[in-house]
């Protein structure tokens, strides 16, 4: 947070009181009395930095605290949902792309809850498991939108373009342990394997309109998989593959399995 002033005495530089023990914040490198010693009592400029920081440094101290092997820590670990506006922010616009990608399959003709439901949550659920995830092994984890992906996204929007291209952002995460950060990756197209073999379940159980519906949400959850696993660029199918390319072949076979048998 701050360290011990160089001199025995200093000038505030919130209140300007001189006081005989001063500090210098580790951020913004100004320093302060012992009252406004904290980033967060000064107004830091750093003050998003700190707040990150501080979240890191929690998560890692519940980590490896004794008590964290407790059903209860380890489920407060991985729900423990912390977020931003910029995170609430980024997600709401590339969910909405996202959803508008899924209704262009069927050129826009029909607008049901059931739709929006599988589109809305084949994404989310998604992105979702790759920040518990990584929350639970002690890193900051937050989605982020990227500009190219956005635009892409919108172009596959349309209905007139045959291939759909589904990447407007990821969760950025700090994680240095190889096998972790693989973990991580391959989180996401897990939730959707799992997802769409369970819709494809109910499409077997159920007939009529409701199994159209299962069906389209195993294809979709199989192509979400699919896509996501393609060992290119920031998708995570690269970071899995570096990681471990058995991993990456039975989850690419799975995904593309489920697609085709959703699909037909």
């Amino acid at each position: 947070m701050s360290n011990l002033g160089d001199n025995n005495t200093g000038k505030c530089n919130f209140c300007d009181r001189v006081d005989n023990l001063h500090f210098r914040c580790n951020y913004c490198k100004e320093r302060f009395c012992s009252d406004h010693r904290n980033p967060l009592i000064h107004s830091c400029p750093f003050l998003e930095l700190y707040n990150r920081n501080s979240h890191n440094a929690k998560f890692a101290q519940n980590y490896h605290s004794g008590s964290s092997g407790s059903w209860f820590n380890i489920f407060q670990r991985i729900f423990w949902l912390k977020s931003s506006r910029t995170e609430l922010l980024h997600l709401s616009i590339a969910t909405v792309l996202v959803t508008c990608v899924g209704l262009s399959l069927n050129q826009y003709r029909t607008f049901s809850w059931q739709f929006l439901a599988i589109f809305i949550s084949a994404f989310l659920v998604h992105e979702l498991a790759h920040k518990f995830l990584a929350q639970y092994y002690g890193s900051w984890a937050e989605f982020r939108a990227q500009t190219y992906g956005l635009i892409i996204t919108a172009i596959s929007a349309l209905p007139i373009m045959p291939f759909k291209f589904i990447a407007p952002g990821a969760v950025m995460v700090h994680l240095g342990d190889r096998q972790k950060f693989g973990r991580v990756a391959l989180i996401g197209p897990v939730t959707n394997l799992i997802m769409g073999f369970a819709f494809l379940l109910l499409s077997n159980l159920y007939g009529g309109s409701n199994g159209h519906y299962f069906a389209i949400g195993a294809s979709f959850n199989g192509w979400i998989a699919m896509f996501n696993l393609i060992p290119m660029g920031v998708l995570d199918g690269q970071k899995i593959f570096d990681w471990n390319k058995i991993v990456w072949g039975i989850s690419m076979t799975a995904a593309m399995l489920l697609f085709i048998i959703g699909y037909i």
